[in-house]
């Protein structure tokens, strides 16, 4: 696909949603680009509802010289038009719903009318046929230049293309439920949220594609963290559901804590198109592995077919707590055999770079054919992993070694594989700062590097001296059509990255406790605004419990989700979320605190310590606070600084290709883990006996002493 937004003035950029006969499509879209009709073309897209009914649109064309043209292709049967009360019956119909929506949109209206003008025409078998009735055209399709032109003084301008894709891609219930009524500063940090969130509601050319473009079988979303991956599936999925109310449609993930947000975009994307609520016994918001209380795809499966079902800590104990998902998944797939279950008929999975690869043989077995499989793949959750698995590799192959599932990418027709360039999430700065940590370019040695240096281009970065090389200073930045404008129009590189050091004990969460105060009060953000991450998952339960505490001495509400809340629900109204690393990813906040985090340097493990932290980092949607003790606090505090003062790029002597690989090969061992755990718990119960004045037994005392060379 090609990455440059297409000129809406010189170029049709067409959008294939679902739809019923392809040779009518084709033929359509190809007279569009013989007549040189400009603009965005959406076919089979959107679905509507007016007087109780559901209204499917063929074509709809959004032009800055022609306004918007709905375009009904099948009124036409056997070569012959319909009826004229017929095709007018159903082109009022279409009009009338597509006018209540754009009407509903204030930016959209002129006093008590639609600034904007909505013309019909139905495609006639007659290809050189032009008439007007009443209020409808009939075009053949070698006329379709015809069709009237906006006089040029009243074209629209961009701001009203802007508005009329968002009304018609449905994405204007994005904006968030919070309405932010309590904002009256126009300079705090409620009132930049707030018109950030603004923002954010319309879709841009590739995550239009991902939402809306519908395949008959497989396709792969892929992009960096934040930039719509969730948002695009549950856009997909509500629309499909609208569009084809007979299948069973499943959504699934990895992260539990995306029940809660899969659940509230399906329903209002489905209401929005047809003012009702999904049908939940046709759509099913299913966790990748389930459990007691909610089923999961696996679970599911291996009732199915009759394999035992693992819990996560059965799991853990007969294949190691990492890999444990793997392990059942392994166990189930071998039960299969060669049966086809065909128990759904589509499955989108989010989150698919978290999966094992037998979850994937798993899903290819319970769809149905023709296999429509979606999924969305974070390009770069773990830094250490730039590869991205091929379908062949996911799926597998035939008894002939042909693979499962191909994708390809042909022009005018739906995309298959979509790559969505574009970080919605972070600010430009925090995102080079995490990266830059992430990799530990200016420690040494680094944690990690990319082995092909051409992922950062894929990644939505340019290096300033031309392409990167290994052996080779370089210069790494954010490429300007990989940013948001909204993120220099409201935020600074200042106020976005604050990095704070403490002696230790409680000062680090007494510092945060009063942080948070002025955040709302001076900052007028809400509680339910701000995220707490701890990275060390093993000290999370104490450490959490300590902040909580802190917090609540303060007058500050908070919660611990799996502790004091569902595990399943981690932002709450009124109070703040304190969460370890792994249920945090997949959520996102304006704020968040990354506590502790000079854990995420050390001697073992490192890897996976700067990986917590990149993703702990990325949660923030504007505002992050980097806080921690300790000689490792020290080094990230330094690294953040050096990020900072070379204006937030990456410039280091990128790595000669033999030690790149070494870096990519040289991994996190388990003997490595136990020995930090076991310091961790060495330092955990130093701090205790610090803080709480606890006598220390002499037999440590004097091993202690030993350690350091004492008597």
């Amino acid at each position: 696909m090609n990455d440059i937004v297409p000129n809406i003035d010189t170029e049709l950029d067409v959008i294939f949603g679902e739809y019923r006969d392809t040779n009518a499509v084709e033929t359509f879209v190809k007279a569009c680009r013989n007549a040189s009709l400009t603009g965005t073309l959406y076919i089979g897209y959107p679905v509507l509802a007016i007087d109780d009914d559901k209204i499917e649109y063929d074509a709809i064309l959004v032009s800055r010289n022609r306004g918007v043209v709905i375009f009904d292709l099948y009124s036409t049967t056997g070569g012959v038009l319909a009826a004229d009360d017929k095709v007018v019956e159903r082109m009022e119909k279409l009009y009338a719903a597509l006018y209540n929506r754009l009407n509903s949109f204030s930016e959209l209206r002129s006093g008590r009318q639609l600034a904007v003008s909505i013309q019909t025409a139905t495609i006639t078998p007659l290809a050189s046929n032009f008439e007007n009735v009443g209020d409808n055209l009939t075009v053949g399709l070698d006329r379709l230049a015809e069709v009237p032109q906006i006089p040029a003084p009243s074209r629209l301008d961009d701001t009203q293309i802007e508005h009329l894709n968002a009304a018609i891609q449905r994405i204007s219930n994005l904006k968030p439920k919070k309405k932010r009524e309590g904002v009256t500063n126009p300079d705090s940090m409620g009132s930049k949220i707030k018109e950030i969130e603004k923002r954010i509601a319309n879709l841009d050319l590739w995550q239009k594609r991902g939402s809306i473009e519908y395949v008959n079988g497989p396709q792969r979303i892929r992009g960096l963290a934040g930039s719509g991956k969730t948002v695009v599936l549950a856009l997909k999925a509500a629309y499909l559901h609208v569009k084809r109310p007979d299948w069973t449609i499943v959504v699934t993930f990895n992260t539990r804590s995306l029940y809660q947000q899969f659940e509230a975009l399906i329903t209002r994307f489905v209401y929005a198109q047809i003012n009702e609520e999904p049908d939940w016994s046709k759509i099913k918001i299913m966790h990748a592995w389930g459990g007691s209380e909610r089923s999961g795809v696996y679970r599911e499966f291996t009732s199915l077919i009759g394999a035992p079902y693992r819990d996560f800590a059965t799991a853990a104990r007969l294949y190691g707590y990492e890999t444990a998902f793997k392990g059942a998944c392994d166990e189930a797939i071998s039960y299969l055999q060669s049966r086809e279950l065909e128990a759904y008929d589509m499955m989108l999975i989010d989150e698919a770079q978290d999966l094992p690869t037998s979850f994937f043989r798993i899903v290819h077995a319970m769809v149905k054919n023709p296999k429509r499989i979606v999924w969305a793949y974070d390009d770069l959750q773990n830094l250490g992993d730039a590869h991205l698995p091929s379908p062949k590799e996911l799926f597998g192959t035939d008894a002939k070694g042909r693979p499962l599932v191909e994708l390809s990418n042909q022009n005018d027709k739906p995309q298959q594989d979509i790559v969505l360039p574009r970080c919605y999430r972070n600010p430009p700065w925090t995102l080079v700062t995490a990266h830059g940590l992430g990799f530990g370019i200016h420690r040494d040695p680094m944690a990690q590097i990319f082995t092909d240096p051409k992922v950062w281009d894929r990644l939505g970065y340019s290096n300033e001296g031309g392409a990167i090389e290994f052996s080779s200073a370089v210069n790494i930045a954010r490429k300007q059509e990989s940013v948001p404008s909204f993120f220099h129009d409201y935020l600074t590189p200042e106020d976005t990255l604050t990095v704070a050091k403490f002696d230790g004990g409680e000062s680090q969460y007494r510092w945060i406790a009063g942080e948070i105060k002025k955040l709302v009060s001076e900052g007028e953000m809400e509680f339910s605004d701000i995220l707490i991450i701890l990275p060390n998952v093993k000290t999370s339960k104490s450490e959490g419990s300590r902040l909580y505490q802190v917090l609540a001495s303060e007058g500050i509400k908070a919660h611990i989700p799996g502790q004091t809340s569902s595990r399943d629900e981690v932002f709450r109204e009124g109070s703040i979320a304190i969460t370890h690393i792994h249920r945090a990813k997949g959520n996102e906040a304006p704020v968040v605190f990354v506590v502790n985090a000079g854990f995420c340097e050390g001697d073992y493990a490192l890897k996976k310590r700067r990986n917590i932290l990149f993703t702990a980092i990325t949660r923030s949607r504007a505002w992050t606070y980097i806080t921690g003790s300790g000689s490792g606090m020290d080094v990230i505090a330094a690294e953040v600084e050096k990020i900072r003062q070379d204006g937030y790029a990456l410039k280091f002597v990128y790595p000669a290709k033999e030690q790149a690989e070494a870096l990519a090969v040289t991994s996190d061992s388990i003997e490595g883990e136990d020995l930090v755990a076991a310091f961790d718990d060495l330092r955990e119960a130093l701090k205790r006996v610090r803080d709480e004045q606890l006598p220390l037994p002499i037999d440590l005392q004097e091993e202690l002493a030993a350690l350091s060379g004492g008597k």
